[in-house]
């Protein structure tokens, strides 16, 4: 309510016209102005109820501006900024526990999005998970050969950690290294590491393996496979059948 002032003492309601006097406040043994008294008319009223709307709604967008600002730097792409799954809050709950997780299915049975949605109720919790593929991971540290900063180490140390798609990059026998460096530490840290593939731990022990690598890929999948929770996820492509 923008007030009529009429004197330094009182004011008018612009609504009814009711006279509204000053308030102050004792500041050091001096009385300092503080408003003028509030009207309780319909028109008052209703001035001050919209008032307190538009706070709570732009303080609703800056709560959803900062979850989502937290959401995108946790590495949830656009796609499933808003993605949710039944199994969201257990997998969630696993891993802020200390489990490492291991999801897998045939393609299109939503490990991706069981994943983010594990990562946003992460967030929401207020975690600090870290999204990513390993064959990000591997290009970002070959992006690095040419002199900027390792980014392993960042990998090998943030808290929460979902590896989506793993198999999906060539099983290299640069791969593999950097995959074994990347687990191990993380499992001897004690810190929680989930991943999403298309493979079962034997196979993925197989798909790793395909260049002979086969001790190194067995060393992987125990290291993951260490204090972990299994999830199997089921049933048509839902890329194509949604």
């Amino acid at each position: 309510m923008t007030p009529t002032t009429s004197s330094a003492r009182t004011t008018r309601c612009p609504y009814c016209g009711r006279v509204l006097k000053a308030r102050t406040v004792d500041l050091f043994g001096k009385p300092m102005f503080a408003g003028f008294e509030t009207c309780d008319c319909p028109g008052a009223v209703a001035e001050r109820d919209a008032e307190a709307r538009a706070e709570a709604e732009a303080e609703r967008r800056k709560k959803d501006a900062a979850r989502l600002k937290a959401i995108r730097r946790a590495g949830i792409l656009p796609r499933y900024e808003h993605a949710s799954h039944p199994l969201a809050l257990e997998c969630a709950r696993e891993m802020a526990g200390g489990k490492n997780l291991w999801i897998y299915g045939d393609t299109g049975t939503l490990k991706t999005e069981l994943a983010c949605a594990s990562v946003i109720a992460l967030v929401d919790a207020g975690r600090k998970p870290t999204f990513t593929a390993m064959w990000k991971i591997l290009d970002s540290i070959k992006a690095s050969f040419s002199g900027s900063v390792d980014p392993l180490p960042r990998y090998q140390t943030c808290p929460l950690l979902f590896l989506d798609d793993l198999g999906k990059e060539a099983p290299t026998d640069f791969c593999l290294e950097r995959l074994f460096a990347l687990v191990d530490e993380r499992s001897a840290r004690m810190l929680p590491t989930a991943i999403t593939t298309q493979y079962k731990p034997s196979e993925l022990i197989s798909r790793l393996a395909k260049h002979g690598e086969r001790e190194t890929a067995v060393a992987i999948v125990s290291r993951l496979r260490q204090d972990c929770k299994t999830v199997q996820l089921t049933g048509p492509d839902r890329r194509i059948t949604r």
